[in-house]
């Protein structure tokens, strides 16, 4: 099983990053053998104006993984993938190696709430009027043709 760890470095010593779509790195590593797959640096995500977390959700989508490992997903993530159907472990830390050692064990539990909906307030709402007519939307959009994709992909197997 393919998983992915958003993580500040490129390797399996580097520390579980906190952010999801903020992360510097993304490691996708086989969780039978722990073998680190793939490090796919960040940049662009770090330097995002906005939409980070669904750009890197959608990435993650096209690269087939079945769980992430992370500190923290948003909201706009959390949707992309669970469309995607990829299981979210969130409020991880420590190193990577360690993260994927305590998932191969069976030692990391789901939390009841995910992480993006964590310390989110229920009552009235801000004094934003919003982004306006027309703003915003298109990384949704790419988003959705990338859990298309990606469905797209695991039904070829």
């Amino acid at each position: 099983m393919k998983i992915v760890i958003s993580s500040t470095g490129p390797d399996l010593d580097s520390s579980v990053d906190p952010r999801f779509g903020r992360a510097a790195y993304f490691l996708i590593v086989d969780s039978e053998s722990g073998e680190l797959h793939e490090s796919i640096n960040n940049a662009a995500g770090m330097n995002a104006g906005q939409g980070a977390g669904i750009r890197a959700a959608a990435m993650v989508a096209e690269k087939s993984v079945q769980v992430i490992l992370t500190g923290r997903l948003g909201p706009k993530a959390m949707a992309v993938v669970e469309k995607a159907k990829i299981k979210v472990l969130s409020n991880i830390s420590g190193t990577v190696r360690t993260a994927v050692e305590q998932f191969r064990s069976d030692a990391i539990r789901s939390s009841e709430l995910p992480a993006a909906y964590q310390g989110q307030k229920v009552g009235a709402a801000g004094y934003g009027r919003g982004m306006g007519r027309g703003q915003g939307g298109g990384d949704c959009v790419v988003a959705a043709r990338a859990v298309e994709n990606a469905d797209r992909d695991k039904v070829r197997l």
